[in-house]
């Protein structure tokens, strides 16, 4: 049985599978861009949160140590949530955008580790600490108010952390795993067709 081989069609069928280079580079490269954006904006509205948390301090007079200390761990949660941010930027400024496919998908894939810790370990830690800030600085106030204020100020505020947790920080995980996980599969496809 003779097989005749079209070289040309095989090569032609060869091209078509492998992916842009520049395209998917540049796909990356505008994932990273947005992403060190918004990472900024965030740590720039952790520090305004900081910082107007610092001034009611000042600015208010506290009797009870329950609400200086509910005010600590506020700013404790705030500013190491800001910190985990900031080592989130730092990744990714680090990338090298004229490295090897091979040193991008790495670093890529460092970037995504450190958001899975980040809403693993971070977040958790983060709206643990700010429940237990803000459930100490209300105490002060909630004695002055009638039950029903009182219990509305706590129920409303850990309404919004259920909220929060349950509905929002998913949605979040989400749309950031399926956008760096379309990021790696590009790069690893393309490095996967030079491989062949």
């Amino acid at each position: 049985m003779k097989t005749n081989y079209n070289f040309q069609e095989i090569w032609n069928q060869k091209n078509t599978d492998i992916p842009d280079i520049k395209e998917i580079k540049e796909r990356a490269e505008k994932y990273r861009k947005k992403e060190v954006l918004k990472n900024i904006g965030l740590i720039a509205l952790l520090v305004l949160c900081a910082v107007l948390v610092i001034t009611i301090w000042i600015f208010i007079d506290l009797s009870f140590f329950s609400t200086r200390l509910g005010i600590i761990l506020v700013i404790l949660a705030v500013c190491s949530y800001a910190f985990l941010v900031y080592q989130n930027v730092n990744i990714l400024n680090k990338v090298n955008t004229s490295a090897t496919n091979q040193e991008y998908l790495m670093a890529m894939k460092k970037t995504e580790q450190q958001q899975i810790y980040m809403q693993t370990k971070g977040l958790g830690l983060y709206y643990l600490t700010l429940s237990l800030g803000f459930t100490l600085y209300f105490y002060e106030f909630a004695l002055k108010m009638s039950w029903e204020g009182s219990l509305l100020t706590y129920g409303l505020t850990f309404l919004w952390f259920a909220i929060s947790w349950f509905f929002i920080r998913p949605r979040q995980i989400k749309k950031q795993k399926e956008k760096i996980s379309a990021v790696i599969s590009s790069l690893e496809k393309l490095g996967k067709s030079f491989e062949e």
